[in-house]
C-alpha cells in the first residue's frame, strides 16, 4: 500500500512539474513608459483610440443616441467633438482612403466622416459577437475579432475571414475577454485588468506587459506606436471625463 501511494505520489509530482515547464515563457518586457494622457469627455464609456491626419480620435458606447466622436491634436488638446449616434466599440483611421471605421455594437462596420457628419453602414454582419471590440492591422488589411481566447483574422476590403486560431491565456472577464489591439508586429490581449499578454500575429506566445494602472477592457487599443487604455468615466447620460493612458513600449 505504502509502495502504490508513492508511485502516485510520484505520478502527482511528475504531472504538475511537467505543466510548469509548459507554462508559457517569453520576453520580460520593461515597464512601459507613459507617455501621453488624454482626457476624454464622454457618456457612458470610453471605447476606443485611434490615430490619422495629425489627430486622435476616440469614440464611446453605452447608448447609441449619446455616441461622440472626439478629436484632439497629437500632444493630447481637445479640438472637436461631434454627435455621432453610433454606440461604438472600436475605431480606427485607415491611412488608404483617410476614413474612420467605427465597430458598434452589434455585427457592422461603419465608415465615419472625419468630421462627425456621415456615418454608414460599411460591412453588414462581419462580426461573431455583438460586444466585441476588434482590433485594425496598422496598415489597413486585416480586422482581428477576438472572442473568449479565439483570434477571428478578416479581411478589411470585404469582411471575409481568412483564419483564425486560438491563443493560450487571456483574461476572462466580462469586456476583457473580447478586447484586442495590434500593431505591425504583435497582438495585445488582456492577462489582467494591469496586464497585457503580447503574441505574435500567428497567435504565438511572446511575453507579458505589466501596466502601472488597471484600465477598462474594453478600451484596449493600439495607435501612434502606443498601446492603449482607459480609465472609464461611467458616465452615462449626464457624461463624465475618462482619461486615456499612451504607453511607449520598451
Amino acid at each position: 500500500m505504502k509502495k502504490l501511494i508513492k508511485i502516485i505520489s510520484l505520478f502527482v509530482f511528475a504531472a504538475l512539474m511537467a505543466k510548469a515547464t509548459c507554462a508559457p515563457a517569453g520576453k520580460k518586457f520593461a515597464k512601459p513608459r507613459e507617455a501621453l494622457i488624454i482626457e476624454d469627455h464622454v457618456y457612458y464609456h470610453n471605447m476606443s483610440i485611434t490615430y490619422g491626419a495629425n489627430r486622435y480620435y476616440t469614440v464611446n458606447g453605452g447608448n447609441e443616441s449619446w455616441g461622440l466622436l472626439n478629436q484632439y491634436d497629437r500632444n493630447g488638446n481637445s479640438v472637436a467633438s461631434h454627435d455621432l449616434a453610433l454606440d461604438g466599440r472600436a475605431i480606427f483611421y485607415n491611412p488608404d482612403d483617410e476614413q474612420l471605421y467605427v465597430k458598434i455594437y452589434g455585427t457592422d462596420l461603419y465608415t465615419v466622416d472625419p468630421e462627425g457628419d456621415d456615418a454608414e453602414a460599411k460591412l453588414e454582419g462581419i462580426f461573431e459577437a455583438d460586444n466585441s471590440s476588434p482590433a485594425f492591422s496598422p496598415d489597413g488589411k486585416y480586422i482581428y475579432e477576438f472572442i473568449n481566447g479565439q483570434v477571428r483574422v478578416l479581411n478589411f476590403k470585404d469582411g471575409e475571414e481568412i483564419r483564425s486560431f486560438t491563443v493560450d491565456d487571456y483574461y476572462d472577464e466580462h469586456g476583457f475577454n473580447t478586447a484586442i489591439a495590434a500593431s505591425d508586429a504583435y497582438l495585445f490581449i488582456w492577462a489582467a485588468d494591469d496586464a497585457i499578454h503580447v503574441y505574435n500575429l500567428k497567435g504565438k506566445y511572446v511575453g507579458r506587459i505589466e501596466l502601472p494602472r488597471a484600465g477598462y477592457g474594453f478600451s484596449l487599443s493600439y495607435c501612434h506606436g502606443y498601446l492603449w487604455i482607459a480609465q472609464d468615466a461611467d458616465g452615462a447620460q449626464d457624461g463624465a471625463d475618462g482619461e486615456w493612458y499612451g504607453y511607449e513600449l520598451m
